[in-house]
């Protein structure tokens, strides 16, 4: 049996369960989701193995209408991705009629010259799929489609199978123990970030951002990390931190309880927050914190 090995692009509008369904089709976590939109801001590779044949799976940033230079770059790191891709897979919500950022989503993958399957997801939330999958088939000719739930985790094996079926032959680009190739401080940066997400509302969510300062491994059962939150304004700061630094400890024990879990050991975790203004169309800042994909 020859090798097959290839890129997959999980493209789609924000809040669709891209980065749900990359978790469920690695059965491990290495994704934040959240129930927030533009939760994903930089392209995270998956390795899938299975015998005879590895699918590099690319989870990107919801491609949205940007009102930052952040957007820009995380819509650019989401068509970057895609034009390198073997397949593309346009993930949908069924549960919802499609919007205007659906239709632009296909309409950048009738412009790729790449095959596109449109994968329906969350379909645990709808009783009858059939019903709601005609507006979808008309956005574009699309190649195969697929009816998942990536939280029920339904739906997925045929999926990879005929996935798999898809990708070119060739050699494997990673090797067998390896199934993300993002850093141990982005990890435990989008940890910290996914419950900031989780504790806070309206605009603060979308203005956070958080740099490792340190991770030091203090004893053999003991990582220390150190760890700055970025805001865009003093009001934002204090409303994170909260009365008696309430706030703050809360998603510092949340957060750590994670890593703990991660490391499977005591994390003893120091968080401080700094304000930052406008540094979301700051190329300097945009470029420190990983966010400097370019198009061209």
């Amino acid at each position: 049996m020859e090798y097959r090995a290839g890129f997959v692009a999980l493209v789609g509008r924000p809040n669709v369960g891209k980065s749900t369904l990359l978790n469920s089709l690695l059965g491990r976590k290495i994704a934040i989701a959240t129930k927030k939109p533009q939760t994903t801001r930089n392209r995270i590779v998956g390795v899938l193995h299975r015998p005879g044949a590895q699918v590099v799976l690319v989870d990107t940033p919801g491609l949205h209408q940007p009102r930052h230079k952040l957007g820009e770059r995380m819509n650019s790191a989401a068509r970057v991705s895609a034009k390198d891709a073997d397949l593309v897979w346009h993930i949908a919500d069924v549960s919802r009629p499609p919007n205007a950022e659906d239709h632009a989503v296909a309409a950048f993958c009738r412009q790729l010259a790449i095959p596109t399957w449109i994968i329906l997801n969350k379909a645990d939330l709808v009783s009858r799929v059939k019903d709601r999958w005609g507006p979808y088939r008309t956005l574009m000719d699309y190649r195969n489609y697929f009816v998942v739930s990536a939280a029920q985790k339904t739906g997925l094996d045929p999926l990879i199978e005929a996935t798999i079926a898809a990708m070119p032959i060739g050699s494997p680009y990673y090797p067998e123990d390896m199934v993300t190739d993002q850093s141990e401080d982005f990890y435990v940066g989008e940890v910290i970030r996914e419950q900031v997400l989780e504790s806070t509302r309206e605009e603060i969510p979308y203005s956070v951002a958080v740099i490792v300062d340190e991770r030091t491994a203090r004893r053999p059962d003991l990582t220390y990390i150190r760890a700055t939150v970025l805001v865009e304004r003093d009001g934002q700061k204090a409303i994170l931190i909260g009365a008696g630094g309430r706030m703050l400890k809360d998603i510092g024990q949340r957060a750590r309880m994670q890593l703990q879990e991660y490391y499977g050991h005591q994390v003893y975790l120091d968080l401080w927050v700094k304000t930052r203004e406008r540094w979301r169309n700051q190329d300097g800042w945009l470029r420190r914190l990983g966010y400097g994909v370019s198009e061209h």
